[in-house]
């Protein structure tokens, strides 16, 4: 497990006050990353008002949990960062390109950057599959640095949900019944209303 309480304990500290060149340098290049991702985040809110779209993480949450018939353990496996969708109640500290909202995340996010900059293995993140839609159980910021670095795929623990009904992230046909397919975006406005 990782151990975020102090990310940077000796980190700068060494021989006469001199840091860790090493730590320094991934240091440096883990905060140059955030503040783009959150120049990014920003830049990713106008578009998304100009559009009229919300452009946020789906929180699963809003699920009834009477819905869920069954839960089963579905193994870990490789997932595109492209079909996660949403979030077990980070919905606020995260948009849908998991672009970090706002400072309070800055440490923990730096911090797992550094790591991966030092060629650290980090833990798989634990994603909720619901269909061909998968949301963040544990692992947010871990996605989010994945992203920044251009990642295209996450490792994951995947716990699978069946669920009764349609879903609140699907579009309703005339006749109440649920789209297959959803349009980009709707998913985001569906819920945001």
């Amino acid at each position: 497990m990782l151990d975020f309480q102090n990310p940077f304990q000796d980190s700068f500290s060494g021989y006469h006050g001199r840091g860790n060149p090493h730590h320094v340098d991934s240091f440096k290049q883990a905060l140059k990353l955030f503040e783009h991702a959150r120049f990014s985040a920003a830049f990713y809110r106008l578009k998304n008002a100009l559009r009229r779209r919300l452009g946020r993480l789906v929180d699963l949450n809003r699920l009834p949990a009477s819905r869920v018939s069954n839960r089963h353990y579905g193994g870990i496996r490789a997932v595109l960062i492209d079909q996660i969708h949403g979030t077990l109640g980070r919905s606020e500290d995260f948009d849908d390109q998991f672009h970090p909202l706002d400072e309070r995340s800055r440490d923990r996010w730096v911090a797992i950057a550094m790591l991966r900059f030092q060629g650290q293995p980090l833990d798989a993140v634990k994603l909720i599959q619901v269909g061909d839609h998968y949301f963040v159980e544990d692992g947010h910021h871990r996605i989010s640095v994945a992203r920044a670095l251009g990642q295209a795929v996450v490792d994951a623990e995947v716990t699978v949900w069946e669920v009764n009904g349609g879903l609140p992230w699907q579009p309703q046909t005339a006749r109440g019944e649920t789209s297959a397919a959803v349009p980009e975006g709707s998913h985001t406005r569906l819920l945001g209303a």
